[in-house]
């Protein structure tokens, strides 16, 4: 599940009327560009850089994917307390693919 949150932000970046869409890119860059937060053995300390870069999408993220970026957010700080429970439930698991597929398209159409 790890791999899924992390592989899902790393597709994701634009402009709209958002708090920073040129940070939010960054963030989702380097995320992306990081082998070693992609790696779906993720180790805490690795875990914990993630939740930065998540909080730092959260923050700047674009109006148009805010929502679906605080999820995803929720989801990794979830994850640093131990809890997998939006994983197992259904309805958590498919509002997951839906934020990262959002989240996604974004980054794929606005990021440049």
């Amino acid at each position: 599940m790890v791999a899924v949150v992390v592989a899902a932000m790393a597709t994701g970046c634009g402009g709209d009327g958002g708090a920073d869409p040129a940070a939010f890119c960054s963030a989702a860059e380097r995320v992306a560009n990081d082998p070693v937060l992609l790696d779906p053995e993720v180790s805490t300390e690795q875990l914990d850089r993630l939740a930065a870069v998540y909080q730092e999408m959260a923050d700047t993220a674009p109006d148009s994917v805010r929502d679906d970026v605080d999820f995803l957010n929720d989801a990794v700080s979830k994850l640093l307390e131990g809890d997998v429970s939006f994983a197992v439930d259904e309805e958590q698991a498919t509002r997951l693919a839906v934020a990262f597929e959002a989240v996604s398209d974004y980054v794929r159409e606005d990021c440049q």
